[in-house]
């Protein structure tokens, strides 16, 4: 099982996240459209926070999340 999870995982497009089989060769030309109008309502905050020239930095430091208060 782990042998099969290291091919597939091995044949992802590091760009796109698709597999190989689905975005390579003339078969997949214009299969895929690219669509800007998903909002990512995880990764919204951390690109707030880091596009924030105002706050501290230091070495090491990472961004996390958390769920806010109020939603359980």
């Amino acid at each position: 099982m782990a042998l099969a999870l290291t091919a597939y995982e091995e044949g992802l497009c590091p760009g796109c996240g698709l597999h190989h089989s689905v975005t390579r060769g003339d078969h997949n030309v214009g299969r895929h459209e690219a669509d800007d109008q998903v909002i990512c309502h995880g990764c919204a905050p951390l690109e707030s926070k880091r596009a924030d020239t105002n706050r501290v930095t230091f070495p090491g430091q990472k961004i996390t999340l958390h769920e806010a208060d109020g939603w359980a």
